[in-house]
This record gives structure tokens, sequence and C-alpha cells, in this order.
């Protein structure tokens, strides 16, 4: 195989799942750097579900597995500049998760594709210094690199401010969570940061399915307000695209759909 031009080389290994992918990798540095460097259009490792959870919230008992990281665990060769970034967000004490509270518990919970088995990933959810930056870091371009059948984003989602200052604005690859199906909540408060986030760190093959309620406590339907109407229809009508098919639970806006009926008409 080594033989071959590089581009046979890569539809050979388009053919294996990630096990098999991880097993050629293992062989030589030449199929490592390769695999490396291509890994994007490579099969990923798979998985059910990925959400954030609370411990003190209801499930159905089943095996699990805990998960506490740490820096060590990885290699990363931060600069003087990155780092002094990185302090500063420190500083601000700027939360890996978006409308969290410093009291709050969660853990990121991931599900196995046969549910036999759920990960328990215990994140820095306020990082207080460089190894917990690391920690979370590391840990969510290895998630980036990974494919969901579900992500159900509740409560709460991943700081799109943290992300950035974390992968230090990276353009070069895409910072996003692969996913069929994605289920995101929101309040008419953070309706405007959940929409943001499916936009940047969610690639949705499926369905996405956003419920809209007045509180997380009340789970009311919500009387969305004029300008977050303007704001979800000029993402329908401008980056829609992106989703193949888009469910809005929860929400009271006849003027969306005047709005959707009016432009449907010019077409």
């Amino acid at each position: 195989m080594l033989s071959l031009p590089t581009e046979v080389q890569l539809d050979v290994l388009k053919c294996l799942n990630f096990n098999q992918l991880f097993a050629v990798k293992q062989t030589n540095f030449y199929f490592c750097s390769l695999i490396n460097k291509y890994e994007e259009e490579l099969a990923r490792l798979k998985f059910k579900r990925i959400t954030i959870s609370d411990p003190g919230f209801p499930r159905v008992p089943s095996p699990y597995k805990s998960i506490k990281p740490k820096s060590g665990d990885f290699e990363f060769a931060l600069n003087d500049q990155l780092k002094e970034k990185w302090q500063a967000a420190i500083n601000k004490s700027i939360p890996l998760l978006y409308n969290i509270k410093p009291d709050d518990r969660k853990y990121v919970s991931i599900t196995t594709v046969d549910k036999k088995l759920e990960y328990f990933l215990k994140l820095p959810t306020f990082p207080k210094n460089i190894e917990e930056m690391i920690i979370v870091r590391c840990w969510l371009e290895q998630l980036f690199k990974c494919a969901f059948e579900s992500a159900d984003f509740y409560q709460n989602v991943f700081n799109p401010e943290l992300i950035n200052i974390l992968f230090d604005n990276d353009k070069t690859s895409p910072l996003q969570f692969n996913t069929q199906k994605a289920i995101l909540s929101a309040e008419n408060k953070t309706f405007e940061n959940v929409l943001k986030y499916a936009l940047t760190h969610l690639s949705i093959a499926e369905s996405l399915k956003i419920y809209l309620y007045l509180t997380y406590i009340s789970f009311a339907s919500a009387e969305i307000s004029e300008q977050y109407t303007d704001i979800l229809f000029n993402i329908l009508i401008n980056e829609g695209n992106r989703w193949p098919k888009i469910c809005l639970e929860g929400f009271r806006f006849p003027r969306i759909y005047d709005l959707i009926t009016e432009v449907s008409k010019r077409v």
C-alpha cells in the first residue's frame, strides 16, 4: 500500500471504520501522520448521545464509567501569547458552560452506540488554572473529532467565548460537534445565544429541535419577542440550509409564520 499514490491510499482508508483506522495508525509513523492529516475526511469514533447532565437529575440506572481527566493525559505546547490570553480568561472566571452558576455541578455524559455504557466526563466548569484550561481544550478537541447520533443540550450549552479563547480563534478546522440530530432548550434571555451556538458549534446532518420556555423551571410556552422573531427569521432565511430540518416547540409567534409565508410567495 505504501507504493500507491496518496489519493488512492485515502480511498482505501475511507473504507475503514474508526477502530480499523486506529489499528493502522499504530503500524508506522507514515500512516499515523497521514491519518492525522486527513482525519476530517475519515471515519470518526461514534457514540449514541452527548449531553450535559446534572448529577442530581433522575435517570435510569445503567452501567457507567466516571472520567476525571488530568492535564498530564495530553501533550500540549502552549506559547507565551496564548498562555497570557488563557490567564486573562481565568482571571475573569469565564465558564465552560453558558448560563451556569459557580456552585452548579455538571458533567458531560456520553453514551455508547449500543447503550451498554455511559461515560461521565467531569470537566472544570470554571477553569481555575492553566492545567485545567489544557484539560478542557484537549477534551473538547477530542469530542469535536467524534460523531454522535444525538446531541442533547437542554439547560446548558458550551460557552462559545471560552471555546474561541481555548482554540485561539482557530479558523482552520471546524470547532463543532458532529451529530445527526440536536436538541436545544432556551429561555427568552438565552434565545439568541443558543441560536448562535447552533450555527457555530453544531454540524447537524438531519434535524435540529429547539424548545423555548418562559423559564427552565416553569416549562410554560414563551411568547417570543419581536426582536428575537427577526433574529430567528433572518437565520432561517440566510442560514437555514445548514439544518436539513428544524422543529420549534414551546413558541407562540404568529408573526414569523406571516414572514415566512410572505417570502414563499415571492419565490
